[in-house]
């Protein structure tokens, strides 16, 4: 089955250039109902499963017969998986990056949470790749889960039935501060990711022991204990498992 690709791009200069490029661009990069004008100076070109040429290819190509508008473009295969970003000023490329998922959880969608995503993506930032998001997605932003109840004080927690992921949010939009712990308790595995942004971005993420993350986030202590030792028979017959199979 061939992999559904979707490629996004997003034109910004005066109406009247943006509407000759619209007639000049028809069946050429899209069809004329595949472009939309998100206001009088921004127009969108979506493209459905690919465009015959690479991403960076075609954007290049935007960008040395347009070099007079500003040029975001984004691809994504699928639901939004491993997006790729770029963005055209003057016809120079300004900025190329991908968005690796470090780790991927689904949030609740009950509308009465005002919560309106579904999941969330914490990626390794880099310059290149935090403008990108903030540039493309500024609706991907986890501040919004401060509405929801946690564990304990300023402490978000949800779970996909296999990871936990215990989450302590930005304390500005603007900080790099957040903190989250993701376990694995019937596994025995856990990680901690450090210098969260509101879009997901960490500084770092490493394995550490459920002691390790236990002591650096002191007030989960009682939360994580419990959790743990509930899950230490399954725990328990995991391990056993992998030494069979090894």
């Amino acid at each position: 089955m061939a992999t559904h690709v979707t490629t996004v791009f997003t034109l910004t200069g005066p109406q009247d250039r943006l509407r000759q490029i619209a007639e000049e661009r028809a069946y050429r990069t899209c069809a004329p109902d595949q472009m939309a004008w998100e206001d009088d100076t921004t127009l969108v070109m979506t493209l459905e499963s690919g465009i015959g040429t690479s991403f960076l290819d075609h954007g290049h190509g935007l960008s040395d017969e347009y070099p007079d508008v500003s040029i975001r473009g984004m691809e994504y295969f699928d639901c939004f998986d491993d997006p790729g970003f770029a963005k055209w000023q003057g016809g120079q490329l300004v900025y190329e990056a991908d968005l690796i998922t470090v780790f991927g959880i689904l949030f609740p969608t009950d509308a009465l949470k005002n919560w309106s995503g579904c999941s969330a993506s914490f990626w390794h930032r880099s310059p290149p790749l935090a403008t990108a998001i903030a540039e493309n997605c500024p609706h991907f932003d986890l501040m919004p889960l401060r509405r929801l109840a946690g564990p304990v004080p300023g402490w978000v927690e949800t779970t996909d039935g296999f990871a936990t992921l215990f989450l302590r949010l930005p304390s500005t939009p603007d900080a790099q501060d957040g903190v989250g712990g993701i376990f694995y308790p019937e596994i025995g595995r856990s990680t901690l990711l450090t210098g969260i942004d509101r879009f997901g971005g960490v500084a770092r993420f490493r394995r550490q022991s459920y002691g390790q993350i236990s002591a650096q986030c002191p007030e989960l202590r009682d939360v994580l204990r419990g959790r743990w030792k509930a899950s230490e028979k399954k725990r328990r017959k995991a391990c056993q498992e992998r030494t069979v199979l090894r």
